[in-house]
């Protein structure tokens, strides 16, 4: 298997607002006999899962989600790198692939190069999708759109303006932010994303690509 995801500890990347990452010791195996860490942390930390709740009022919230759903085969777009706060449209998205087949895999990912920025100053520049291509990709198959960055949208301090989220949560689709590890990858793999139990928005996610 191959991990997608970044590592949570302390002082992690967040998107702008989100609560500070926290990982603390709350018992010692010297004092109470064993180790437990206490944990502080939002539902959109790291590589995570957006439920269409997070943006959407009355929509599905992680309890709702179905883990086929976040299970199977996906389409790699290792898209060319672009400078900061690029948008990539279809345009791109087809010459990165070549052609766009008329149908594409339920889970689509897109590699714009730019987690190696994670944890840097950088990492809010990031470039987007232009929500007429995720708008297209559903219309094809899309279900699920993972992204390399904090959001497939601009990140702006107090942004309301999420017109992807819009396109894919509002047709009760999904999202993963903030994959890593992509380099390499071939076009088609089949992946797993793993979130935590819980009844929220969201949700941290282990990534993998799973053996075939």
């Amino acid at each position: 298997m191959r991990e997608l995801s970044h590592r949570i500890s302390s002082g992690m990347q967040v998107y702008p607002g989100d609560p500070v990452v926290s990982v603390e010791s709350a018992l010692s195996v010297e004092q109470d006999g064993v180790d437990v860490s206490l944990l502080h942390l939002g539902s959109h930390t790291g590589t995570h899962l957006d439920a269409p709740s997070h943006t959407v009022v009355g929509g599905r919230t992680t309890a709702a989600i179905a883990l086929d759903e976040l299970v199977g085969d996906a389409l790699v777009v290792h898209l060319s790198p672009q400078p900061a706060h690029a948008v990539y449209g279809l345009d791109e998205i087809t010459r990165a692939l070549g052609e766009l087949p008329p149908t594409v895999p339920a889970i689509v990912i897109m590699n714009t190069g730019w987690s190696q920025h994670f944890d840097s100053n950088e990492v809010l520049n990031h470039p987007a999708i232009h929500p007429d291509a995720a708008a297209e990709l559903m219309r094809r198959g899309m279900h699920l759109l993972a992204v390399d960055t904090l959001s497939p949208d601009p990140t702006g301090e107090g942004s309301t303006d999420f017109p992807v989220h819009e396109v894919v949560l509002g047709s009760d689709g999904l999202i993963i932010e903030n994959i890593t590890g992509l380099e390499n990858l071939p076009e088609r793999v089949r992946v797993g994303f793993f979130p935590l139990p819980i009844d929220a928005d969201g949700a941290p996610v282990r990534a993998v690509v799973l053996d075939n």
